[in-house]
């Protein structure tokens, strides 16, 4: 059976993960996935099942750019013309989507449908799955696939190649898009690296907002501090993370930003109570660096849901529309390189 990345839906106008045609158990047919289209109820033509049945992805949305010689797949909202440039987001997905590709789709969806302000930016939200370029497998780690076979787990987005992901889609966009603001969020493994591209490029973007996670730092970190510190100078940085998940939110990794924004280690702190029962402790050294923590989430790790989709409270996109980077990038051309604020010396300079 082809093994292919995504195939398209021969019966409707969705995209369909390879993941359903490999490793499954049954040759001839699945109590829950079809082999051939996105569900088994499109396969019967009779329309299609709920969203944990069907393993397709909106066409429409549906693109690919190419990152160092191998595919890579993305989702695009756009939100059409516009009177100015748009501001663009790039959204990092967890690790459990890696599994579940076609779920990127449903955060995708039910972010601009619950908030309107989201709805306004330009949206990338590329996999981080099987046969994808920007992704890093473990080497050790197993996990269970949807037909239960044990498979490498993800590692992680590769920073390097996520960011030249960027740029390339960035390009595609030609001039729809304002390059003095773009902005990273991502949760869990997606908010890992977005600490990443933040410690790595961040004075390239406007803002970036890290979700139920912490910086990774790498093992020649303190090697590279001054670099790392003019890419943080001037990023604004919103992180929040769930309060009793100690493992995913860190005060020195804010003390560290807080430093390097030249302020004052200690934050105010204040509470405020979002829709429903989810309450946040706020602890923010200025306007354009905070850390949001986090109780009465469905789980003790989901800490992005309420903060994605309750603008009124917590105000993420409003602020990211607040905040732009001095030195944007020149797409077209972009320094891939890590560290653009600090350039390497000409040869034969010094």
């Amino acid at each position: 059976m082809a093994t292919d990345v995504w195939f398209p839906c021969p019966s409707c106008d969705l995209m369909v993960t390879g993941r359903v045609r490999e490793g499954h158990p049954h040759p001839e047919k699945h109590e829950v996935y079809s082999y051939t289209h996105c569900c088994l109820l499109c396969e019967k033509g009779l329309g299609h099942g709920d969203e944990w049945s069907c393993a397709g992805v909106p066409s429409a949305l549906f693109r690919r750019v190419t990152v160092d010689g191998k595919a890579q797949h993305y989702l695009l909202h756009d939100p059409g013309e516009a009177s100015e440039s748009r501001p663009v987001l790039l959204f990092l997905h967890g690790a459990h989507t890696h599994i579940y590709p076609e779920f990127l789709w449903g955060d995708l969806r039910d972010l601009v449908k619950k908030n309107p302000v989201a709805r306004e930016f330009i949206i990338l939200a590329p996999f981080g799955s099987f046969g994808e370029a920007i992704a890093t497998l473990s080497e050790t780690k197993r996990k269970s696939d949807r037909f239960y076979n044990k498979v490498p787990n993800i590692k992680c987005f590769d920073p390097d190649k996520t960011w030249k992901f960027f740029m390339q889609a960035l390009q595609e966009l030609e001039t729809r898009f304002d390059a003095a603001r773009l902005h990273v969020t991502g949760y869990s493994m997606g908010g890992e690296t977005t600490w990443a591209l933040g410690n790595f490029f961040g004075s390239q973007m406007a803002s970036i907002a890290p979700m139920a996670a912490v910086a990774l730092w790498e093992e020649d970190s303190w090697g590279e501090e001054a670099k790392i510190a003019k890419e943080l100078q001037g990023l604004a940085l919103w992180a929040y993370a769930c309060k009793w998940d100690f493992k995913a939110f860190s005060f020195d990794d804010m003390w560290y930003v807080s430093e390097k924004h030249g302020l004052q280690l200690e934050a105010a702190e204040e509470s405020a109570v979002t829709a429903g029962e989810v309450v946040a402790d706020v602890h923010t050294w200025s306007p354009r660096l905070s850390l949001s923590l986090l109780e009465n989430t469905p789980t003790y790790h989901w800490a992005w849901t309420p903060v994605l989709h309750n603008e009124a409270e917590f105000g993420l996109f409003s602020k990211m529309l607040s905040v732009r980077c001095a030195c944007p990038p020149d797409v077209a051309c972009a320094r891939v390189a890590r560290y653009p604020a600090s350039p390497p010396s000409p040869i034969g300079s010094g």
